[in-house]
């Protein structure tokens, strides 16, 4: 049986509860035998083949993350009768399962099952109660016109909801197909009746029960999509429901913005899945060729759905309305009605003025190193020229950029003064991996800047996850087209906190060989989709303690540096920087110790040499992006003077979602 730890340390961060694993109870097979759970608990458990597992809990309210890692699964909550879904999840976190939304205070059921029938493995489901950004505003009716828009904000924390459909009218159906429906004598359709609100609901004949949505109408013919299952035939009793619509308003000052709006987990109930549309100022929907889609679903497999555009200034509308086709993997019973959550970040873009190529040390054309790299801050825009990537000025250097907390930075190159640019790359570079501790290859940004005739030129969005760190943009020819040259300007968004903070996890090999005998310890995960997200667990486990007494030492630390900073001279990348510490001194030869041991556990493998240890994540929102180092050593005198071998290392980056 593997053993397993938990850190009882406060981390020197928070004073964590010591994670608390539960097994799985079988027969868990029905919501009359849910096995009851508390608050703060993993539960490892085994999903078979097209096996349920039900599970109860109770709260007093709040803001709870509940999750799975493990095989491909399926999540429902249900109300504490087994008769009403509140919430679901398919594919939340990859393809496992992710809830993230506030409960009332109450008794609540959590439904698990497979993907598929086929669908089988080990998992755990971790339940936490948690702090969470809060809401800072609510939706205000009527809000289903663009002259009723709600006003939103930079940060806005929107809750909404979507009510039930109310009766638009009545009608039998004289005939028609499984697309069309036909009566001569229907209501003269009202003004915006195609818009998405308007669906037909069959209350009798062969498709009693179905609705569909109404994407034209006649004076005699309503047309649906998707079809029907039957034809309409002469009789058939039906209703046009009319249904509940939310409209948003953006305004973008600044010449251009990078816009984020997230239609995501509301208060419980949820809605169970929506669409949503852009339109510009005068009502009509956006040029999706230029200001990227007006039109779009909730994610197939989850009721979630991010948008990321850059848009000039002007004033725009979000309407959110219920999904025009039913979500896969939703349970036939999942609610059609309910809450949601509006996130929005505006990003100013060309708001600090711009810099010249001319500013650089050394003139014009000697910006093509880090060294003499240009330097420019998130917001300001930069002006440059160079020839192809052979001629006499290969490349711009623009930077550094320091990236100081978690944030999402957006920019883009657009044509310049004639002769303009028309087709440019932008490589993002950073010079030292903060993993790694090595010089790392350039991300090539080639394509995506929708806003300008062509789309050749390159827009880049990228989620800065580690702070603080270091990274410079690199301007060079071509992009996906020929290799040309000119003038152009760099456009780079302000930075800010995103709406929330990506779990990330890492390992990273280190003592492969030469250091003692073989099998050296190895750290790693022991669900490979679990992340360190905040207010719940990570289980890590550790192999090779094969040594004697099978004992071993594990070194925790929030940073790498064990020695002089080896990144560059004052840049703030060298605080993660893993320096390895050589300890051939100490009478390990050939052993490197990469993490700064604040902590030291021992740990005591099986038979086997293996050891699982828990690391219960602190629950405090603000600690989001700080990073956990952690290297297990195997302890034993045999193997060299100092008796450590140490192994592989990990970190992980706290998170506070997993989506």
């Amino acid at each position: 049986m593997t053993m397993r730890f938990a850190i009882a340390t406060s981390l020197l961060l928070a004073t964590p509860l010591l994670a608390q694993q539960v097994s799985e109870v079988e027969p868990n097979d029905t919501s009359a035998t849910a096995q009851v759970l508390a608050l703060g608990v993993q539960c490892n458990s085994n999903l078979l083949a097209a096996d349920v597992d039900w599970y109860q809990f109770t709260t007093t309210g709040g803001y709870h993350r509940i999750s799975t890692a493990g095989p491909d699964t399926q999540m429902e909550i249900w109300d504490s009768t087994a008769t009403t879904v509140l919430a679901f999840s398919d594919d939340g976190q990859g393809t496992n399962s992710s809830i993230w939304t506030n409960f009332p205070a109450g008794t609540y059921l959590i439904r698990i099952d497979g993907f598929s029938a086929a669908t089988a493995g080990l998992y755990s489901l971790d339940l936490s109660l948690v702090g969470s950004k809060p809401l800072n505003g609510t939706e205000t009716e009527p809000n289903d016109t663009i002259a009723t828009a709600n006003p939103v904000v930079d940060g806005a924390q929107i809750g909404a909801s979507l009510s039930a459909p109310v009766v638009a009218f009545a009608d039998a159906a004289a005939i028609g197909s499984t697309t069309t429906v036909v009566n001569p004598v229907l209501p003269v359709p009202p003004l915006g009746f195609d818009d998405g609100r308007y669906w037909v609901r069959f209350t009798s004949g062969a498709n009693a029960g179905q609705s569909r949505r109404i994407s034209t109408v006649t004076l005699t013919s309503l047309t649906v999509t998707p079809a029907f299952t039957a034809a309409a035939a002469a009789g058939d009793l039906f209703v046009v429901d009319c249904y509940d619509s939310d409209y948003f308003c953006v305004t973008v000052t600044a010449p251009k913005a990078e816009v984020v709006f997230s239609i995501t987990d509301g208060d419980l109930p949820w809605v169970g899945g929506w669409s949503y549309e852009v339109r510009d100022s005068a009502g009509v929907l956006v040029n999706a060729t230029t200001l990227a889609t007006n039109l779009a679903d909730s994610s197939t497999f989850n009721a979630r759905v991010s948008s990321f555009r850059v848009w000039p200034a002007g004033t725009y509308y979000v309407r959110v309305f219920q999904r025009r086709t039913a979500l896969t993997g939703a349970p036939a019973v999942a609610p059609a009605f309910g809450n949601y959550r509006f996130e929005l970040k505006v990003r100013d873009m060309n708001v600090g003025g711009d810099v010249t190529e001319a500013e650089a040390v050394g003139g014009p054309n000697s910006n093509n190193t880090a060294a003499t790299a240009i330097a420019i801050a998130p917001g300001q825009r930069g002006l440059g020229n160079i020839t192809n990537s052979t001629g006499a000025d290969p490349s711009d250097w623009w930077g550094p950029i320091n990236i100081t907390s978690q944030t999402l930075l957006t920019f883009q190159v657009t044509q310049g003064t004639a002769p303009a640019l028309a087709d440019a790359t932008v490589n993002l570079r950073q010079l030292l991996d903060p993993v790694l501790g090595t010089v790392s290859a350039g991300t090539a940004v080639t394509a995506g800047n929708i806003l300008e005739a062509g789309n050749l030129n390159p827009r880049g969005a990228f989620n800065f996850a580690l702070a603080p760190t270091v990274y410079y943009l690199e301007v060079i020819s071509p992009g996906t087209g020929a290799t040309q040259a000119g003038n152009y300007a760099l456009e780079i968004s302000l930075t800010d906190a995103p709406t929330y903070a990506a779990g990330n996890f890492a390992t990273v090999a280190s003592n492969a060989a030469g250091c003692g005998t073989a099998g050296v310890p190895t750290i790693n995960r022991v669900l490979t989709s679990e992340l360190p997200v905040l207010g719940q667990t990570l289980v890590t486990r550790t192999t090779n303690l094969n040594g004697v007494g099978n004992f071993g030492l594990l070194a925790i630390g929030f940073s790498g540096i064990l020695g002089p900073s080896g990144g560059l001279a004052g840049s703030p990348e060298s605080i993660y920087n893993p320096q390895p510490l050589d300890l051939t001194f100490a009478g390990a030869p050939g052993c490197t110790l990469t993490v700064n041991p604040v902590i030291v556990e021992i740990l005591f493998g099986d038979v086997t040499g293996t050891v699982d240890y828990v690391v219960q994540m602190p629950s405090t929102p603000s600690l989001a992006g700080a990073a956990l180092f952690m290297q297990p050593c195997k302890w034993d005198f045999s193997l060299n003077a100092l008796g450590v071998q140490p192994g592989n290392w990990l970190r992980a980056i706290f998170g506070t979602r997993a989506f």
